[in-house]
This record gives structure tokens, C-alpha cells and sequence, in this order.
């Protein structure tokens, strides 16, 4: 492996970090919204239901990390002179976009989707207790300009960087950028401000992932090798065990463009609806994020605080309960008992300005358009998921207007 030398190259590789962060994190919520949680949905025991909850909590676990990943690889981004980078392809992708011989789509739990996972967190080296090596055997497809074979060699590559570049030529990027702990609810997050601490930023997303050869079964990695054991020991075990809702692959609310011919156009005029709503949530939520990433905070503070809580406040109040009510509503006639999903949509849409007020009025407006479709949506037959989805919505638009930032 090559050590990367240049700006240029090492900033190509962060963007295609957190490309990869975002997009595996969408994964691994779309599988985790897809269990089941009650045992009226039929297909499993109670001892099951026990085990299949606990499969849910660690997916969504490992998800809001890979957000973390990509609130540091943003973080390493920034202080190299680079802007935090928070669009990706829409789903789904196939092998060939990244170097990692694995697709990138959104699918139910199930044997495929944590075949891909492992995939995803596997590490260069394995240790000769795992016995899942058959599963990461996939063919070899072309690379990209810079090759890797897993995020974890994307990562080494970009250590690469920051140790072979000088530090007085790489560290360009204004500290006044950085996003702190105080700012934001990420315990792990580092602010990234010469060679040490970019290291440890890339140690910890590196260790949480596949982990090292002592403690690998507390990463990613380990996590989902051990919840694949206990699926195909289940299901074994269990004929009837079936703990994911019938969701299509690969979803999108029909409403955009720019999906490929394998993607699956919900058809249901309310799930749709509720789709394009989820679209719409998720695309405010990443760009007020991205925003609070990318300006110099000194003397807008409080605002940028704001624009973090609200972001994050979105992920558990809105996103999670209006992906698990999607995965609970039909997709339409002609997929003949499938539910429908999320579909993680990312539209052509105005970047935030730079000035924090205009940038407040904006989020301001579009979180008011948010909550009066959420209402609308109200008056309609939803999921108790997708009810508590569209309160806390506009719970969120009125505590945004109402609360005074300075």
C-alpha cells in the first residue's frame, strides 16, 4: 500500500470516507427498522422477540457510530482546508462504485444484508477463530483510482496521509471550524487540530469498526459476526422464525429522480407521502448538521448548538419512528404483501448560507413546511411510529421558532 503525499489526494479519500460512513449507516438503519417488535407481527417466540430487540438496539448502536465517523472524518476534513462533504449516490449501488466488493442497498434483516455488513467492517487480518471467512469471499471487481479493499485499508490510507504530509503545509483549516464536544452530543467526537489528534481520530473509527486483534469482538465487526451466528443458529433451531417485516429492497418515495432501474418506486399514496416526508426530514437534518461542521462558530455559539440539537434531536424523534411506521405500511398493490421503507433520498436542494441568520431563517421555514405536512398526515390512518414521528415533528418546528439564538 502506497503512502497518499498530497492535499489533493488524501482530501479524495476523506470525501469518499464519509460518503461511506453515511451511506453504511442509512444501511444499518434500514435493517434495524425492519425487525420486528411485537409479537403480533407473528414469526417468532417471546425468547426470540428478546433476542431479535436486542439485535435492533445493537444495529442502531453501531449506527448513530458510523454518524460519529462521520462527524470525525468532517472534523480531519475541515482542518486540512477541505468543506464537510455530506452527499452520496442514492441507493442502490453496486460493487463496481467503491473499491469494497460489496454492493451498497438498502435491504430487510436477513442472511444477505449481514453478509454485506461483515463485509463492510471486515479486517485486513483475520483472527483464526472466525469461522465466517467463506462469507467474505466475494469476486475481485475494478477498482477506483486509489484502491482499498475495505474501510479499514481506506483508513490506513488515509493515516498515510497525515503522517507523510508535512504537518506546518497540512494543518491549514481555522480551529474556529473544529466541532467540539460542547457544541455537539457526540461523547467520542476529537477536535482535529494537528497530527496527534487526526491520528486519534482515525484510530477511533478504525477500532470501533473492525476493531483490533484483542478486542474485536466489541467492534462492528464482531458485533455483526455474532448476530449472523445467532440468526442461522435460530433459524435452525426455529423453522418459523422469521424476524424481519416483509420491506422491500431498495425503496424510494417515487417522488424523485435519479434511482437506478433496481430501486423500487413506492406506489401507496400515503406511504408515499410519508416517504417523501422522511426524505425531507433526513435531507434538513444532514444540512443543518453539515452547516454547524462547516462555519467558524466563535461568536455564533449558541447557534450553532442549536442547529446541532435540533439535528440530532431528528434521528431518535423522527427519523427512527417514521422508518419503523414505513416499514409497518403497504408499497402497493403490485408488491403483493410488501411493506414499504425508507428509502434515504437525497434531492437537489439549496446548501445553507453561510451567514448563521440566513441559515437560521431558512431552517426555520422549512421546518414549519415539515410540521403542516406532518399534520396533514395526522388526519390520516398512520402506524403509531409514523403518529409519534409527525408530533415530534412539529414539536421540533415550534421549539426552533419559539427558542431565541444568540
Amino acid at each position: 500500500m502506497k503512502a497518499i503525499r498530497s492535499r489533493s489526494d488524501l482530501l479524495k479519500l476523506l470525501c469518499e470516507a464519509a460518503e461511506l460512513e453515511h451511506g453504511i449507516a442509512c444501511s444499518y438503519l434500514y435493517a434495524g427498522f425492519s425487525l420486528k417488535r411485537d409479537l403480533s407481527e407473528g414469526g417468532m417466540t417471546w425468547q426470540e422477540q428478546q433476542m431479535v430487540r436486542r439485535w435492533a438496539a445493537q444495529i442502531y448502536f453501531i449506527a448513530s457510530q458510523e454518524m460519529l465517523h462521520l462527524a470525525l472524518v468532517w472534523n480531519l476534513t475541515t482542518a486540512i482546508g477541505g468543506t464537510p462533504y455530506y452527499l452520496r449516490p442514492n441507493f442502490p449501488q453496486d460493487s463496481k462504485y467503491y473499491p469494497l466488493n460489496a454492493r451498497l442497498a438498502l435491504e430487510p434483516f436477513g442472511m444477505e444484508c449481514l453478509r454485506r455488513f461483515i463485509v463492510y467492517e471486515r479486517p485486513s487480518a483475520l483472527n483464526a477463530e472466525h469461522e465466517l471467512r467463506m462469507l467474505l469471499a466475494v469476486p475481485g471487481e475494478d477498482a477506483a483510482d486509489i484502491e482499498f479493499g475495505s474501510i479499514g485499508e481506506l483508513y490506513a490510507l488515509i493515516e498515510s496521509g497525515f503522517k507523510s504530509i508535512p504537518h506546518e503545509e497540512l494543518f491549514i483549516g481555522s480551529p474556529a471550524q473544529q466541532m467540539t464536544r460542547d457544541l455537539v452530543h457526540f461523547p467520542d467526537l476529537i477536535a482535529v487540530t494537528d497530527r496527534d489528534t487526526a491520528l486519534r481520530a482515525v484510530h477511533t473509527i478504525t477500532h470501533q469498526g473492525e476493531g483490533t486483534s484483542r478486542d474485536r469482538e466489541d467492534s462492528h465487526f464482531g458485533a455483526f459476526v455474532s448476530i449472523l451466528k445467532e440468526f442461522l443458529d435460530s433459524k435452525s433451531h426455529g423453522a418459523n422464525f422469521a424476524p424481519a417485516r416483509p420491506a422491500l429492497v431498495n425503496p424510494y418515495s417515487g417522488l424523485g429522480r435519479g434511482y437506478g432501474a433496481s430501486a423500487n418506486p413506492i406506489e401507496q399514496p400515503l406511504t408515499q407521502q410519508a416517504a417523501g416526508l422522511f426524505d425531507s426530514a433526513y435531507g434538513l437534518m444532514l444540512r443543518m448538521l453539515a452547516w454547524s461542521f462547516e462555519v467558524e462558530n466563535t461568536g455564533i455559539e449558541a447557534i450553532v448548538s442549536k442547529f446541532c440539537k435540533v439535528a440530532i434531536d431528528f434521528m431518535p424523534r423522527v427519523l427512527l419512528p417514521l422508518g419503523e411506521g414505513l416499514m409497518l405500511m403497504p408499497a402497493g398493490e403490485r408488491y403483493r404483501g410488501r411493506t414499504a421503507g425508507p428509502g434515504f433520498g437525497l434531492t437537489r436542494h439549496v446548501m445553507l448560507p453561510a451567514a448563521a441568520d440566513n441559515a437560521r431563517i431558512l431552517c426555520q421555514e422549512r421546518l414549519q413546511e415539515l410540521s403542516q405536512i406532518a399534520v396533514s398526515l395526522l388526519k390520516q390512518s398512520l402506524p403509531d411510529p409514523a403518529k409519534a414521528a409527525c408530533v415530534h415533528i412539529q414539536q421540533l418546528a415550534n421549539q426552533f421558532r419559539a427558542e431565541k439564538m444568540s
